[in-house]
């Protein structure tokens, strides 16, 4: 279905300037509006009463009874359907009206049933939204004739209010116009060796100056006290503004009223001065100009340190997009933000939000490391500004409009007076998130680590307990103790090595032969690409100490042309994977097996965690085979249990 059509003044620039001017929009509650809409809901006996003002985004309620938001989009107002009413606008049963019975607070929370709104216009007769009355049930009857009454005169009160704010306003301007002129007034007369006076009789083309008028133009004081033409003071004028100086005068002269202009004077040493000239040009009976009085303040200091400040300015706004943080400035007590860098928006992921206040830093949305919401008076920016603290600093997730979340770290100091009191703050914002990556990444590496070594001091101790068991004496001990333990730390260190919790079998394998191959030509080694599990790479490793110690003492490693060949396999595919590894000595002694067995040889029986293993003492030499499925070796599982 087809969204309703909104009024064609929705958008007219006509009313949404109209709406600006007023500067009502995102201000805070009034006692004026909040009196009225209470009013209306009293009169019309609702639970619901808004003084609704219609942007070109949005409706935004300067007062509300009853109704939890501040604003809703244009697509769930029914006020914006006010504006083309030429009186109230009532829908008796908002779920039957074309216009509003898709609307999202009439299909969904909270729910509303009947509408009657009346026109609210600018004194200059722009409708601006409505003052409304809402139920949560339909109303056939709609108003009572007293009651749509009594809403029209609320809706022309609350007119009245904005003309009074206008007129206000303007005369507040107007006091403030007066106050500067006082002030530069009695700054000049002040200033004494900066201010000068000029009487200038038009008819008789004789302009009478003091002292300082006439020196600042280049005129003997004394001929000035006696009166001079106007074209002698005007030679003192800087070329460039003399032109357009004269057309300023030349409309003093034709229509009267003030004249008031800052401009350059050059002096007879080339230097350059700026003043600026106030007077008034007074007209006749007749309408003629008669005469012309003023001052003259010299305001080439002031102008000086405008600039001074300018290019202050301008270096505080390059060295704020030129740091690699963001940077808010903000005024205190009121928290509202005056200036926010570039680099700000790349962290926050939209540009800077110039919240007129801390009570609207909520628009600012992140999360503590807990999951909850950062409420607005928690920001660094809002504590400094309040007084609460001269320094604070916030971690948080701060999401951005895409949704995303990204931490960062929030850090802020005061700005103060000379007294120390805070006149401001300012905050730097990092990006954080690889650091609190790292963070989280290292308590996993401490996590594993402690796991690891707990494991790898569960074996030591049972690798020693049945070392010193089965030991002939205890240099005998000390020696397989030592050599064990190496092969056990050479593991290790293949699995410390690698960037994932595995080793290569080629590794293990040449790192625990390495230390019985006395010529470099006694192993043979192959077997494919292979990754296992930190517990079988240290089970393995020391199988593998254990059957190069037998051959060194009894085996093909005692003889000199005795030799090793080592071969794994991978035999099978998927879950049926199975490993198998393979040990033949060749060309040694004949061998035996042994009467007794001793603690290596359980511990090449034990094998692999889930498989079996095949000790052959053939007369050309020990054939050891090893096979256990592939899965149990890319597991961490349990450590090696000793017997």
């Amino acid at each position: 279905m087809s969204k309703p059509a909104l009024p064609s003044s929705t958008f007219d620039p006509v009313r949404l300037d109209a709406l600006k001017a007023l500067d009502l929009l995102d201000t805070p509650p009034e006692a004026e509006f909040d009196d009225v809409a209470h009013l209306a809901a009293l009169v019309c006996n609702t639970p619901v009463a808004l003084v609704s003002l219609v942007a070109g985004d949005r409706q935004w309620f300067k007062a509300r009874v009853g109704f939890p938001a501040c604003q809703t989009d244009l697509n769930a107002s029914v006020c914006v359907h006010a504006l083309a009413a030429p009186d109230l606008l009532i829908i008796p049963d908002l779920t039957a009206d074309p216009r509003t019975r898709d609307n999202p607070l009439v299909t969904g929370e909270p729910s509303i049933r009947f509408y009657a709104g009346a026109p609210l216009r600018s004194p200059d007769g722009h409708v601006l939204g409505s003052l409304c009355v809402i139920d949560h049930k339909p109303r056939a009857r709609g108003l009572t004739t007293a009651q749509a009454d009594g809403l029209r005169r609320l809706s022309r009160q609350i007119t009245t209010v904005l003309r009074e704010r206008q007129l206000n306003r303007d005369m507040r301007a107007a006091r403030d116009a007066l106050r500067i002129s006082e002030e530069r007034l009695t700054f000049a007369f002040a200033a004494a060796g900066g201010l000068g006076w000029w009487d200038w009789d038009i008819r008789a083309d004789r302009l009478y100056a003091g002292e300082q008028f006439a020196r600042m133009f280049g005129v003997d004081p004394t001929e000035a006290a006696k009166g001079a033409p106007l074209s002698a003071f005007i030679d003192g004028i800087h070329p460039d503004d003399r032109g357009w100086v004269g057309e300023r005068i030349q409309l003093a002269l034709e229509k009267g009223g003030e004249f008031s202009e800052e401009y350059r004077l050059r002096h007879g040493d080339g230097t350059i001065s700026w003043v600026h000239a106030r007077g008034r040009c007074f007209h006749d009976a007749d309408g003629r100009a008669s005469r012309f009085p003023g001052v003259v303040l010299d305001v080439t200091a002031h102008r000086d340190a405008v600039a001074a400040r300018l290019i202050s300015e301008a270096r505080l706004r390059t060295v704020m997009e030129a740091v690699p943080v963001g940077i808010l400035l903000a005024e205190a007590p009121s928290g509202r933000i005056l200036m926010g860098n570039r680099r700000l928006a790349d962290f926050l992921g939209h540009d800077t939000l110039y919240a007129p206040s801390s009570n609207a830093y909520g628009s600012f949305v992140a999360f503590h490391g807990d999951g909850r919401p950062v409420e607005g008076h928690e920001y660094p920016l809002a504590q400094i500004t309040s007084g609460a603290c001269k320094r604070a600093s916030l971690e948080v997730q701060y999401q951005r409009p895409d949704g995303t979340r990204r931490w960062i770290a929030i850090v802020g100091e005061a700005i103060e007076d000379e007294q120390g009191a805070t006149m401001g703050a300012v905050v730097a914002v990092s990006d954080i998130e690889v650091r609190k990556a790292a963070e989280a990444h290292q308590d996993i590496l401490n996590r594993e680590l402690s796991h690891r070594l707990k494991n790898t001091l569960t074996m030591v101790q049972s690798i020693a307990s049945q070392t010193l068991r089965n030991a002939s004496s205890l240099d005998a001990a000390r020696d397989a103790l030592a050599a064990r333990l190496i092969v056990l730390g050479k593991a290790h260190d293949i699995l410390l090595d690698g960037q994932t919790d595995s080793a290569r079998v080629d590794r293990v394998v040449q790192e625990a032969v390495n230390l019985h191959d006395d010529t470099g030509q006694r192993f043979r080694v192959t077997g494919p690409d292979l990754l296992i599990g930190p517990s079988a790479a240290l089970s393995l490793g020391l199988m593998l100490h254990e059957l190069a110690t037998n051959a060194q003492k009894y085996g093909a490693l005692s003889a000199p042309g005795g030799r090793v060949s080592i071969e794994w396999t991978v035999q099978g595919e998927g879950a049926d994977a199975v490993f198998q590894f393979d040990w033949q000595e060749q060309d040694g002694p004949p061998v035996t097996p042994p009467t007794r067995k001793g603690f290596g040889s359980r511990l090449i029986q034990r094998g692999l965690a889930g498989g079996g293993v095949s000790l052959r003492y053939r007369s050309l030499g020990v054939h050891c085979t090893l096979r256990t499925p592939l899965a149990e070796l890319r597991i961490d599982v349990q450590p090696l249990a000793l017997p």
